[in-house]
């Protein structure tokens, strides 16, 4: 049981009810007066409470059973409920317009900050107050962005932070979105910080959206990386989305394939090889996109996850990895749970055939990105186990394509897929093959993801064979950016009965848009359950408890 330290501030010991404690009417009221006075700092002095004017009662009916005020949860859920709220303003997409001033874009920002963070729990009332101040856990995530001209909110912010983490291990998310024109001040400020926090770091991610700078994202690997403490990091998430140019040597192929996408060196970093080896060993969790250690790295050991991915260049070659050498990392990782893939895969025709490496705990297999041509390379290597497996993958770059290519079914034979996600590209059209997709697919299937993929009238002659098919017990059925035929998806619904539909951005044959409150209502009939997806995310993340819908 989760022990909550009382905070010294006498505002803070008493146990007389707050006014959240009345009832959820009143709880609305009192966040939303709260939220309205406060500002973003997050100095100890207890706010006053804001004066409430007495809700009258509901008229209900005798058999209704009331939810019962959030504060008579034990603390132990509460903190569970605020572990998930903070991260509500983190979920928000803030695009910059170029004409946008930095105060307008500095204010922006502040709004977001104003939805669930801890330091905005510990103004509603005395108990969330007592609550928030007292786990040192909340306030453990830091967030470092450059969003606006200055990073110095940010930096404010996480400075105030830390002291109230007490001895907890923290988790560092550097996040930059500056654009070239907008000189960054207090670079090296932020560089000092992060050199103070790497002792305590258990996480460090980087995620570099600014479209032209690398650098600066380096040089905050630098600052960070070589002062953490071997043994203390399991979580490293260097996420690099600039566009590079990258300048073709001619002994390319006699490389690594690295060239020009290297991680900075144990001699960059001032550290011995020993050293950084002893600090990268322990990681359980990778995700490199952009910039990876050497193949040869400890790193790439005993991992759960493992992301190697990669953002088109603007000239010149991607990443490349070749069949031995990810067959090496395979093998030492005989846990991994997480394999998402799109850097290229050179194999070898000169070497033997290579036997399948056993992946027993194998969960999730993400091949978005992936070339086709490097699929015949990397499947036969696979050899999940009988844990449920998510395969996310493309179909072959022409039209009229079978659903499944010999690899792809291979890999669905010996392996327990329940979520298969298929993705096509925009330049081909790709049909659903009805019966492929029920003769062929695996049998436990309960999620289906369909991307860019046509959904078109069923011939009426093969309705009945169709329907006599063995079924599938689909349970959710995810549309992204498909174009649908009303009466197919409605023949769809009868031979694949889905309880749950999700769509995002639709196209609807011979649908115009006055009609779309008609398209929704007929849409309903068809599934026990409907959702309008508002979210761009990829459909492999629709699961997310935060994921947002159209009402």
């Amino acid at each position: 049981m989760t022990t909550i330290a009382h905070n010294q501030d006498p505002g803070c010991m008493h146990n007389t009810p707050c006014p959240v404690d009345t009832g959820p009417e009143t709880e609305a009221i009192c966040l939303d007066c709260a939220l309205s006075h406060i500002d973003n700092g997050t100095d100890d002095k207890l706010e006053p409470a804001p004066q409430v004017d007495e809700v009258a009662p509901l008229s209900v009916e005798s058999n209704f059973i009331p939810t019962p005020p959030i504060n008579t949860l034990p603390a132990e859920i509460l903190m569970r409920i605020f572990g998930y709220a903070q991260y509500l303003w983190r979920t928000k997409y803030m695009k910059k317009e170029k004409d946008d001033s930095p105060a307008i874009w500095d204010r922006s920002i502040r709004n977001q900050m104003t939805l669930g963070s801890p330091e905005v729990l510990s103004h509603v009332c005395s108990l969330w107050r007592e609550i928030v101040l007292g786990s040192p856990v909340l306030w453990s995530q830091l967030d470092l962005y450059t969003l606006g001209r200055s990073p110095q909110m940010f930096l404010a912010r996480c400075s105030a932070f830390v002291p109230r983490t007490q001895n907890q291990e923290l988790i560092l998310i550097a996040r930059f979105r500056h654009c070239e024109d907008e000189p960054l001040g207090d670079c090296a400020a932020m560089r000092e910080f992060c050199t103070s926090l790497s002792p305590r770091l258990r996480a460090f991610s980087i995620d570099n959206l600014a479209p032209n700078d690398a650098a600066f994202a380096t040089s905050i690997i630098q600052a960070t990386l070589p002062h953490t403490i071997p043994g203390m990091l399991t979580g490293l998430y260097i996420k690099d989305y600039v566009a590079r140019t990258i300048l073709t040597q001619r002994n390319h192929y006699d490389s690594d394939g690295l060239v020009g996408w290297e991680l900075p060196t144990a001699e960059t970093f001032g550290i011995s090889q020993h050293l950084l080896d002893s600090i990268v060993r322990p990681i359980k969790s990778l995700r490199l996109r952009g910039q990876f250690f050497p193949w040869t790295s400890p790193a790439y050991h005993r991992l759960k996850e493992l992301h190697l991915l990669c953002t088109r260049p603007i000239r010149g070659h991607r990443p490349f990895i070749r069949v031995p050498q990810l067959r090496e990392i395979l093998l030492a990782c005989p846990e991994l749970r997480i394999l998402h893939i799109n850097i290229n895969i050179t194999g070898n025709d000169m070497c033997p055939v290579l036997t399948p490496v056993p992946l027993k705990d194998l969960e999730d297999l993400n091949l978005r990105g992936l070339s086709r041509r490097f699929y015949n390379d990397l499947l036969p290597l696979l050899a999940p186990g009988q844990k449920p497996l998510q395969l996310t993958f493309q179909t072959q770059p022409e039209a009229a394509a079978p659903l499944y290519c010999p690899t792809i079914l291979s890999l669905l034979r010996r392996s327990n897929v329940t979520g298969l996600y298929i993705l096509n590209r925009p330049s081909f059209d790709q049909y659903l093959n009805i019966d492929q997709f029920l003769a062929e697919s695996p049998t436990k299937l309960r999620t289906l993801g369909l991307e860019r993929i046509k959904i078109s009238e069923v011939d009426l002659s093969q309705f009945d064979h169709l329907k006599r098919q063995p079924p599938i017990q689909v349970n959710c059925l995810c549309l992204r950016k498909c174009t649908i035929d009303l009466n197919a998806l409605e023949r769809l619904a009868e031979i694949l009965p889905a309880q749950v539909l999700k769509l995002h951005e639709p196209e609807f044959l011979g649908v115009s848009g006055e009609d779309e409150i008609q398209v929704r209502e007929r849409i309903a009939q068809m599934f026990p359950t409907v959702k309008w997806v508002r979210s761009s995310r990829d459909m492999e993340l629709w699961d997310a408890w935060e994921l947002e819908y159209i009402d």
